[in-house]
């Protein structure tokens, strides 16, 4: 199967964050636009992108030094978002679960959280009509001390605005080493219980297999980001393949993260042979000058698997938050 095949396949996408989504050539005009103020040394032609394996994951994470720097205003998420969707629909997408961290919009733009949200919400809502995509988005907070606040002013702002169809689910984000409150897994659950909203947990990225644990035991994870540290653990795949929690694979994001380094085969092949549920998608596709057909393509390469390829639409609908499109 070749490219071009690929790319005319029907695909979802189930983990792809907002400004990762975004053409860079979008980013840098905005940025240039507004006049923002880079930081020290960053260069906008040289690291934007991420080309070759990092040293780190927060290496990796270089570009958003200039991404949490946009949008700085409601016109210029609209231009955001225009882009994103036409990036998805180049490459026959036809659903997608959008991840946004909404609060640092709030503080980037010195407007409510209630306010925020509300941008996003309209914004992607407007896209998915005009480009005949379906959308849901994912309200990611990032680990640390302020995890638990930030996640309440998200559900706060979730309820002001009356519970909108169109957020589908939240997310826990961030470097793996930082501990957040003990209670934040509580939050996550009571979400689930009060509101329906389903969970997706950046989880043993960094090769902390015990994340994954926590994620599904504490954060009642549906879903879980990454995962490839659950290959070290057959008790962790058999959890995974029992309470059938899908991993989000991303291969092209994996290997430039070093979560998978190159001398090592990915662990999809061990999700394959354990029946461990899992979907291929794209992370930050533009950051790697990629799309989802190149991850399809990397999946491909690792795995010589044509039937997966096959199944992956009907999986990618399976495993989706948003509602009505698998019976869910």
């Amino acid at each position: 199967m070749n490219k071009n095949e690929i790319q005319l396949m029907k695909k979802g996408e189930l983990h792809v964050h907002l400004n990762g989504l975004v053409s860079t050539d979008v980013i840098r005009s905005l940025l240039i636009r507004d006049k923002s103020e880079l930081p020290s040394g960053f260069n906008l032609e040289r690291d934007l992108n991420i080309s070759l394996p990092a040293n780190s994951l927060a290496s990796y994470l270089k570009p958003w030094q200039a991404l949490r720097l946009i949008p700085k205003s409601k016109n210029n998420l609209r231009v955001i978002v225009e882009s994103a969707f036409l990036n998805l629909k180049s490459q026959n997408i036809t659903f997608v679960e959008i991840r946004n961290s909404v609060i640092y919009l709030a503080l980037l733009n010195n407007i409510s959280v209630d306010e925020a949200l509300y941008w996003v919400v309209s914004e992607v809502e407007e896209a998915s009509e005009r480009h005949k995509i379906k959308a849901g988005l994912i309200l990611t907070v990032s680990r640390g001390d302020y995890a638990q606040e930030h996640l309440r002013a998200l559900l706060g702002a979730y309820e002001k605005l009356g519970r909108p169809n169109t957020v589908v689910g939240l997310d826990l984000a961030g470097n793996e080493e930082i501990t957040s409150p003990i209670e934040i897994g509580s939050l996550f659950l009571h979400a689930k219980d009060k509101y329906g909203l389903k969970v997706t947990i950046h989880a043993g990225e960094t090769g902390r297999v015990e994340n994954i644990i926590s994620a599904v035991n504490e954060f009642g994870a549906d879903r879980i980001g990454h995962g490839t540290a659950a290959s070290k653990s057959v008790e962790v795949m058999n959890l995974l393949k029992d309470r059938n929690i899908c991993i989000e694979v991303c291969p092209i994001s994996n290997r430039l993260t070093n979560a998978v380094n190159e001398n090592e085969s990915h662990p999809v092949i061990d999700f394959i042979d354990h029946k461990v549920p899992f979907v291929i998608c794209s992370d930050n596709p533009s950051i790697h000058s990629s799309t989802l057909t190149d991850d399809y393509l990397e999946f491909y390469r690792e795995t010589n698997s044509l039937q997966h390829l096959r199944d992956m639409y009907t999986n990618q609908k399976k495993y989706s938050f948003i509602r009505g499109l698998y019976g869910n």
